[in-house]
């Protein structure tokens, strides 16, 4: 009875992190001027076009979220002028319940912005200094006989002597057009570094994949997911599948499917995002492989063919060594298990597709 009460104690967990999960926010400010190139900074972290991109600054929704699942980014304008002086835009923004603020500038950084870099230092704000638009800087340099390496250079170190005195977490040279390429990538790392627990375990989640290492944090957030909905499906009432002797909830292995395809960025609109910056063939290719996963993992009917296979594997045949209870504990254990194995089939698969689609993506321009 101690065993079978401390199994139940972990399974409700297991439960508690999986809706913890997903009721976690993230509060990311991006303050900059009109044109600075805010929205497609947003759009490049995320992966998925969730910011309207465009030169004129609409005023209306100033201090409303953009919200991309767990992430809420709000996009601010600088202070110091007649809308939003200094004084007050702090209180009014609500900047003290951010994670994390991002100043962004296509040029360089302004009296306004170092004010804020200091105010947010007062508070303890991880705060990130980002030039946007760096591959027009690029472009510039090499007409007057620069190399990449030699503009990059001197842009880091004239950012980095107009910020001498003020405390940012780092230096970030990005390009919307080259999202895998430059500096967005160690942003990201530097941001998710920052964070502690669930927050940190949500944003992995929601981020685009910009690195390596970006795609491994994902890797061991969908198992954690994996595991959580195998508890629940352990913990929850039990729905008999037909054709089996075994009972398991549909529903949470297709919620389980759908979240796991968010993860590794397989959704029609993440790639949708893709297709603006690969070669319409291999757009074509991993869209197609995209929508395998969905018709192999994402449907009543298709839920049901891969419990029938994974109840006929080894998979159950040795679950009375697993744990030693009868009847509901034993078809607990079992939904366990076949929820953890097929879990484990969504994310091999996922990952396969997201290694294929971060290898396209990396170096690849968009056109406009």
């Amino acid at each position: 009875m101690a065993l079978e009460n401390e199994l139940n104690d972990l399974l409700d967990k297991f439960r508690r992190d999986l809706e913890n999960f997903k009721n976690t926010k993230i509060k990311c400010g991006i303050i900059g001027r009109s044109g600075t190139g805010k929205s497609s900074l947003i759009n490049a972290i995320v992966g998925e076009e969730i910011a309207e991109v465009g030169e004129v600054e609409t005023t209306m929704e100033v201090g409303k979220p953009i919200e991309h699942k767990g992430l809420l980014f709000y996009d601010l304008p600088g202070c110091s002028t007649k809308n939003f002086p200094k004084e007050t835009y702090f209180k009014k923004f609500n900047i003290n319940e951010f994670d994390c603020v991002i100043l962004a500038t296509s040029e360089r950084f302004y009296e306004d912005d170092l004010f804020l870099i200091e105010e947010l230092s007062k508070i303890n704000k991880p705060t990130y200094a980002v030039r946007t638009k760096i591959d027009y800087a690029i472009d510039r340099g090499t007409k007057r006989g620069k190399t990449e390496y030699d503009t990059l250079r001197e842009i880091h170190s004239n950012l980095s002597e107009n910020l001498t005195g003020y405390k940012v977490e780092g230096v970030y040279l990005t390009s919307a057009d080259y999202p895998k390429e430059y500096d967005l990538g160690k942003l990201i790392d530097d941001i998710i570094n920052s964070l502690v627990g669930l927050k940190k375990e949500r944003f992995i989640a929601d981020v685009s994949i910009n690195s390596k290492k970006i795609l491994e944090g994902k890797k061991a957030v969908a198992k954690k997911i994996v595991s959580r909905y195998s508890a629940l499906a352990a913990a929850n009432g039990f729905n008999p599948v037909p054709g089996l002797d075994i009972s398991v909830d549909i529903g949470l292995l297709l919620k389980m499917g759908n979240e796991i395809r968010d993860i590794f960025g397989l959704t029609e609109k993440q790639q949708d995002f893709v297709k603006e910056y690969i070669d319409e063939r291999t757009a074509k290719i991993i869209s197609g492989k995209a929508l395998q996963f969905t018709a192999k993992y994402i449907g009543k009917e298709a839920i049901i063919l891969l419990l029938k296979k994974a109840a006929s594997s080894q998979v159950t045949k040795n679950i009375t060594k697993w744990i030693p209870f009868v009847g509901q504990i034993i078809a607990a254990g079992i939904g366990f298990l076949l929820t953890s194995s097929i879990g484990e089939g969504m994310i091999k698969d996922a990952e396969e597709i997201a290694k294929e689609t971060f290898n396209a993506f990396k170096n690849a321009k968009v056109t406009v």
